[in-house]
């Protein structure tokens, strides 16, 4: 597979702001997560994380830590790739429970996807950061 060559960043949106209380610990975990999506659904998750599912996330402790868009053939245009910070493993998990039984997330999706779902596979991967890695 060809590498993902150079990314766009999504801009952030207010209230995504590192708080000391959320800063990296020893337990801290990163979770990558890359969307392949289905044709031409690549704005429209776009937008609904520009506008509204950054900010549910964070609602449960899952800070968005970059979210990327390949510029680069076979991906471009049809995938998106993020990472979360969580404060362990047992967190993401508990988040992401909360995440997807959020009535405001539920409504949303419903919505957005009434003409299709976007996503028609996800890859998540945990990862720790190393000794010699800034903190993130």
């Amino acid at each position: 597979m060809k590498a993902f060559g150079m990314a766009a960043m999504i801009p952030m949106t207010a209230g995504h702001e590192l708080l000391a209380e959320d800063a990296a610990t020893d337990e801290t975990v990163y979770e990558l997560r890359i969307y392949h999506l289905n044709e031409g659904k690549q704005p429209l998750i776009l937008d609904r994380f520009r506008t509204k599912e950054t900010a549910i996330f964070a609602r449960y402790g899952m800070h968005g830590v970059g979210y990327w868009v390949p510029t680069d053939p076979p991906l471009a245009g049809q995938t998106i790739v993020y990472m979360l910070r969580h404060k362990s493993r047992a967190a993401a998990t508990e988040s992401w429970a909360k995440f997807g039984a959020d009535p405001e997330w539920v409504a949303l999706k419903a919505e957005t996807e009434k003409d299709g779902a976007f996503v028609k596979l996800h890859e998540s991967t945990f990862l720790k950061l190393t000794d010699f890695s800034p903190k993130v």
